[in-house]
């Protein structure tokens, strides 16, 4: 009889995660923002290499995202720079390009960005690049998270380690899968990425900014722990992760602690599990 219900009740569970899956799985597949944008890439700026293009449209949105708090001049001028190799009507196409971006990712969230890479057939084959299948990566958080997500109940956020993002698939998929566990990940979860290709992390931020994930991306390499560059979310200064990320690693969860945020700055800011010291999975 025990081994009959643990039968049923292991088969019940199996079963809602495999219907969360092909739920996602369908969504993707249905996603006609996928072929839009690849349709509408291949029009745009045929003068130059596709490769180009692309990096130039995915700088060109990251740091219109970051510069919405950071107010750089820097990065204004990096901006221009690229826009004015372009034709107007092609900068205009980029702008739809990032609209079917976030069109995309509100009809199912997932890895937009990656899938139309490697549906224009984008990735270097000399650094060895290929971004998972989103459905893959959310089968494995499904499979490897899912009692790390549990745990949830009794902490208020989580922290999470991904030494090599890519576009920040697994990312999205571990947030996702927090989601239909009845999770907020925009509350309770925070990422920190790295990629040693800065066309991935910036593929990465804008996605994770787009979804409203608190993270920090950074592009550099986790093996020799060089990093060149530090980018936050919106969601990140929105709330106010410096100081709950301070609070977390002291030990100091008390309600009444004071929360103290560090303002946004174009100053080129340090790595935060860096300071920590931590290159783990974070808890």
């Amino acid at each position: 009889m025990a081994f009959l219900f643990w039968y049923t009740l292991t088969a019940h569970k199996s079963a809602r995660r495999t219907s969360a899956f092909l739920r996602g799985w369908m969504s993707i597949m249905v996603n006609s923002h996928i072929q839009a944008f690849t349709r509408l890439f291949n029009d745009t700026a045929r003068y130059h290499h596709r490769y180009e293009v692309f990096r130039d449209f995915i700088t060109m949105a990251g740091i219109a995202i970051q510069n919405a708090f950071l107010k750089s001049d820097e990065l204004e001028q990096e901006y221009l720079a690229i826009v004015r190799q372009y034709e107007k009507d092609d900068a205009v196409r980029m702008s739809h390009l990032l609209a079917e971006v976030v069109m995309g990712l509100e009809v199912y969230p997932c890895d937009f960005l990656g899938s139309v890479f490697m549906e224009l057939e984008l990735g270097s084959d000399r650094m060895g690049q290929f971004f998972t299948p989103f459905e893959v990566s959310k089968m494995m958080a499904m499979m490897v998270h899912g009692d790390t997500i549990d745990a949830l109940s009794g902490k208020p956020f989580i922290t999470l380690q991904e030494p090599a993002c890519g576009a920040g698939g697994m990312v999205i998929a571990f947030a996702q899968t927090m989601y239909e566990k009845g999770l907020n990940p925009q509350k309770q979860l925070w990422a920190s990425c790295v990629d040693v290709d800065p066309v991935a992390a910036m593929m990465a931020y804008v996605q994770l900014s787009l979804l409203h994930i608190p993270a920090e991306v950074v592009i550099g390499n986790s093996l020799s722990m060089k990093f060149t560059k530090v980018m936050r979310t919106p969601a990140h200064y929105l709330g106010l992760w410096d100081s709950k990320l301070r609070r977390h690693w002291s030990n100091d969860e008390a309600q009444n602690a004071v929360i103290v945020e560090d303002a946004p700055t174009a100053v080129p800011q340090p790595m935060v599990v860096i300071d920590k010291g931590q290159m783990s999975l974070l808890v």
